[in-house]
């Protein structure tokens, strides 16, 4: 079965040269003049224009919903909204809600968020039931998930790096199981819709997760504000390009003092910019 998600996926790779993906972490306090005044409701609006502005050198949105929360009872409508945008601008939506539960709640939390997303990140240390839920839409539905494998944060390899019966990573572990879950989806495109979180400020471990889960796509946080280089992380993609996205979100989608009037050149000169790196990174993707 081909996962729609999949196929869309590697075609906007293929069709733009680019695997950045807009991460939208909503601050009202980092909103342009004008969309600032309107609070919550403005970070609708300023998310239209910024897909607006960058939806030819991106091939997703990555909204985070934990901003969206911190926005009180109109934050889960403005996520919606978001979501919306994205599709309605042909870009992938990945869903960064980082789910992880069991049984029926792990069921409500697929049913609620795939509503919304293409794709949600989801972290796996409850074991392969917490995930099947997920899995299930991606084999039936053509959906996929990003699963935390090694994060960005400095105290990651507090559990993720510790060693395991035969002295294996966690994190490598964690890797293994993705490639399996992965296999059971039984997609006929390059990669499958059950990728990795690898965070893009360890490329020391980048090439043994890729060893161990060769057919997932890498989602690659950490690039921009978190000082990852985009240079470093060319053993993610393939020949073609294809089974790594990079999401920039601060360096992006705020790249701006909110008072500029020129933001909005800002925003497309660090798009292009970000793109630009990416090719001299990955050559094939310059066409």
């Amino acid at each position: 079965m081909t996962s729609d998600y999949c196929a869309r996926l590697e075609a906007l790779v293929c069709e733009r040269g680019s695997s950045l993906v807009l991460g939208l972490d909503p601050r009202v306090e980092r909103l342009p003049r004008g969309y600032a005044e309107q609070g919550a409701a403005g970070v609708t609006t300023f998310h239209a224009k910024l897909v607006e502005l960058c939806a030819p050198y991106v091939v997703g949105i990555k909204p985070q919903i934990a901003f969206f929360e911190a926005l009180g009872v109109d934050g889960l409508e403005r996520y919606a909204e978001t979501c919306q945008l994205g599709r309605e601008a042909g870009l992938v939506v990945v869903g960064d809600v980082k789910r992880g539960d069991i049984g029926s709640t792990a069921e409500a939390y697929a049913k609620a968020h795939f509503e919304w997303a293409d794709a949600l990140t989801l972290h796996p240390y409850l074991g392969t039931d917490s995930v099947e839920p997920f899995l299930a839409r991606c084999r039936d539905s053509g959906r996929g998930v990003f699963v935390l494998t090694v994060t960005s944060n400095a105290s990651w390899a507090e559990f993720q790096d510790l060693r395991v019966g035969d002295g294996t990573p966690v994190y490598v572990k964690v890797a293994q199981a993705v490639d399996a879950w992965n296999a059971s989806c039984g997609t006929d495109t390059a990669f499958g819709p059950v990728g990795c979180v690898v965070g893009a400020t360890h490329p020391e471990v980048l090439a043994r997760v890729r060893a161990s889960a060769p057919r997932s796509w890498l989602l690659l946080p950490g690039v921009g504000a978190q000082g990852a280089s985009i240079g470093e992380l060319a053993t993610a993609f393939d020949s073609r390009g294809l089974g790594a996205l990079l999401p920039v979100s601060r360096g992006l989608a705020s790249c701006f003092d909110p008072g500029d009037p020129a933001w909005e050149d800002k925003v497309v000169a660090r798009a292009k910019q970000l793109v630009a790196q990416i090719r001299a990174a990955v050559p094939v993707l310059s066409g």
